[in-house]
C-alpha cells in the first residue's frame, strides 16, 4: 500500500487538466441549447447519469446508493484518451473498442497512483458483477435515449435509417441486465413506438 503525501494545488490543477479534457469529449447526442442542437459533452453525460441513478437508486433500499453514484461518475472517463465510440460507428472503429478503453485505462493507472478509488471503481464497473454496475451500465444504455426523446428525435433524423427496433435490437439484452431498470425501458420503449416520427 503507497501512502501518498496529500496533494499540492499543482495536483490538484492537474486534476482540473483531466476534468476538462474529459468535458471536450463529444458524444453524438445532441440536446437543445436556446435555437442551436449542440453535442452533448461526456461530463454533461456522466453528471446526468449520475444524478439519475442516485435518484432512482432511492427506491431500492437493497442496493448500495453511494457505489452507483461513484461507478456513474467514472463510467466514462477512460473515453479522456480513448474518445466516444457511437453504437453505430463503423465496424472497425467498434472493434478497437476494447483496446482503446483498456489502453486508456493503463494510462489513468500510470498517472493517477494517488487516486487508487478512481481507477478501481473503473475496473470494478467494467466487470459488472455487482448489481450496482449492472444498474449503472443498463442505466447508462437509456440516458440517450431519453435526451434524444426530449428533442423529438433530433440526433435519430440526422443519422438516418435508425428505427424503434434496430434501437431496440442493440438496446434490449443489456438493459435487461438489471431488473431494476428494465421495466424502465420497456416502457420507454412503447413511447418510441407511439412517436415513430420521431425517427428519420
Amino acid at each position: 500500500m503507497h501512502h501518498f503525501q496529500k496533494p499540492d494545488i499543482n495536483r490538484l490543477l492537474e486534476l482540473q487538466e483531466l476534468l476538462l479534457a474529459f468535458s471536450q469529449v463529444e458524444r453524438v447526442v445532441h440536446r437543445k441549447q436556446a435555437d442551436a442542437y449542440i453535442r452533448e459533452s461526456d461530463t454533461e453525460h456522466s453528471y446526468n447519469l449520475a444524478l439519475s441513478a442516485w435518484y432512482l437508486s432511492t427506491y431500492f433500499s437493497d442496493l448500495d446508493r453511494d457505489k452507483i453514484i461513484r461507478y456513474a461518475l467514472v463510467h466514462d472517463l477512460v473515453e479522456v484518451y480513448a474518445g466516444d465510440t457511437y453504437v453505430y460507428a463503423e465496424q472497425s472503429h467498434l472493434d478497437s473498442k476494447q483496446a482503446r478503453e483498456a489502453k486508456a485505462l493503463k494510462q489513468l493507472i500510470h498517472e493517477w497512483p494517488d487516486f487508487k478509488g478512481l481507477t478501481t471503481e473503473i475496473i470494478t464497473y467494467e466487470q459488472r458483477k455487482d448489481p450496482e454496475a449492472r444498474f449503472v451500465y443498463a442505466l447508462d444504455k437509456i440516458m440517450p435515449i431519453l435526451q434524444i426523446y426530449l428533442t423529438e428525435g433530433h440526433t435519430w433524423k440526422i443519422e438516418k435509417n435508425i428505427t424503434p427496433e434496430r434501437l431496440d435490437s442493440i438496446k434490449r439484452d443489456k438493459v435487461a441486465l438489471s431488473p431494476e431498470i428494465k421495466p424502465y425501458y420497456d416502457e420507454l420503449y412503447a413511447l418510441l413506438i407511439a412517436n415513430r416520427h420521431f425517427f428519420g
